[in-house]
């Protein structure tokens, strides 16, 4: 008997998928970002964050600074479903919400997004 319960368990093993890093899941974003401010030099400095919501349920928040590699604000999968909002002059903020459900790879507290421009890297920095 005991050895059936363990062939059992060994069989349910290898039978369930298990989640390996760097295996794509799916994520919905609910509100980015874009956050442009002038300098007094002149030049322009971007920030780009989101709020998003993990294959868990849990909620993340997410960054990028420009300049960091494959950094770019996310555009919408379906621009039509979403809305987007922009304010401010020297700090000006542009919110967009409702972007959809996109797929990405997390790597600790990295994930990198696939969106209708390619591939994004962004650092989890905590949840909202």
């Amino acid at each position: 008997m005991r050895n059936a319960l363990a062939l059992g368990a060994c069989c349910l093993f290898f039978a369930v998928p298990h989640a390996v890093g760097g295996d794509k899941i799916k994520i919905e974003i609910v509100e980015a970002t874009t956050t442009i401010q002038t300098l007094n030099s002149g030049q322009l400095h971007f920030m780009f964050d989101a709020k998003v919501v993990l294959p868990d349920g849990s909620h993340a928040t997410i960054i990028c600074l420009a300049g960091d590699n494959d950094c770019a604000g996310i555009e919408p999968m379906a621009a039509e479903k979403s809305s987007r909002t922009c304010t401010g002059d020297r700090i000006m903020i542009c919110t967009t919400r409702d972007l959809g459900t996109y797929p990405a790879k997390r790597d600790r507290n990295y994930l990198t997004i696939y969106g209708p421009r390619g591939k994004l890297k962004y650092h989890i920095t905590g949840s909202w």
